[in-house]
C-alpha cells in the first residue's frame, strides 16, 4: 500500500522537482518593459512555465507588451477614440485609457467600475465603437457569435484588435461538441474553460464576420528588446467604410 501511494505521488514530486531546476537555472532576461518604463529581469510564468514571461514591475506579459509596442507605433487608430475593451488587464487598461477619447471597459463578469457586457450578446447600438480590444475572450465563448457582434457595433472604418491562443501548423481549428468537462478541456484545449484551440483557419472565421485583416507579428529586434513571444500575432480587423 505504501508503494502505491508513492508512485501516485510520484509525477507530482518529479513536477516539482523540474520546476525547480528550471528556476536555478533560469536566467531572466532584463528588458525595458514598454508596459511600465522600467528596465527590468522578466521571471517565469504560466502552467507549464514560460521563461522571461511576466514584469515584475508591472505584472505584463508577452502579449501586453507585444499590443503596447502596436499601439506605440500607430497611436492615430487610438488616439481620442471611443475605445471598447473586453476582459480589461489592469496594465492594458492603463495604456488604453490614457489616449482614449471615451473608454469602456466591460465584462460578463464585472467588477469595479466595468460594464457588464456579453460579447455574444451586446446591449449596445450599431457603430458605437472606434476601437475594440479583445484579449483572449474569443477561445472561451461562441467565436461566430462574438465576431458578429465586434462586427455590428464597431463603426465604420473602426478596428477590432483581437489576440487568442493559435497553432499555426493546424490548418483547421480543434473544437467539439464531446468536449464539455472542465477536465476534459483543460485536456483537450490546455485550459478548463476553454472551447477551442485556433488553427490557421481562424482567419477565415474573421473574415467570415465581415472584417477586412491585416497580421501584427511579435519580431526581432523587438521579441529580445520587450521580451515577446515568438511569432505571436495580433490580429488587425477593420470594418470597411460603406462604398
Amino acid at each position: 500500500m505504501q508503494m502505491q501511494t508513492f508512485y501516485k505521488r510520484a509525477p507530482s514530486l518529479l513536477d516539482l522537482k523540474c520546476l525547480v531546476q528550471m528556476w536555478l537555472r533560469h536566467r531572466p532576461a532584463d528588458v525595458a518593459c514598454n508596459c511600465c518604463g522600467e528596465t527590468v529581469s522578466l521571471r517565469m510564468y504560466g502552467i507549464p512555465p514560460r521563461i522571461n514571461a511576466v514584469c515584475p514591475s508591472c505584472g505584463s506579459l508577452e502579449r501586453h507588451r507585444l499590443l503596447k509596442s502596436y499601439i506605440d507605433r500607430n497611436a492615430e487608430n487610438l488616439d481620442l477614440k471611443t475605445v471598447l475593451h473586453f476582459a480589461p488587464e489592469r496594465t492594458v487598461r492603463r495604456f488604453l485609457e490614457e489616449r482614449a477619447g471615451t473608454y469602456i471597459g466591460c465584462d460578463l463578469f464585472p467588477h469595479g467600475d466595468l460594464i457588464k457586457i456579453n460579447i455574444e450578446d451586446m446591449e449596445l447600438p450599431d457603430n458605437h465603437a472606434t476601437f475594440i480590444a479583445c484579449s483572449h475572450v474569443l477561445e472561451h465563448v461562441n467565436d461566430g457569435a462574438a465576431l458578429g457582434e465586434l462586427w455590428r457595433v464597431l463603426k465604420p472604418g473602426g478596428m477590432a484588435v483581437l489576440m487568442f491562443p493559435i497553432i499555426e501548423g493546424w490548418d483547421r481549428t480543434f473544437e467539439s461538441d464531446e468536449v464539455t468537462t472542465p477536465a476534459d478541456r483543460q485536456r483537450y484545449f490546455g485550459q478548463f474553460d476553454h472551447v477551442r484551440w485556433y488553427g490557421a483557419d481562424a482567419r477565415e472565421r474573421i473574415r467570415a464576420a465581415g472584417f477586412t485583416l491585416e497580421e501584427y507579428t511579435a519580431a526581432e529586434p523587438d521579441v529580445s528588446r520587450l521580451g515577446l513571444l515568438r511569432g505571436e500575432k495580433i490580429f488587425l480587423c477593420r470594418k470597411p467604410l460603406p462604398s
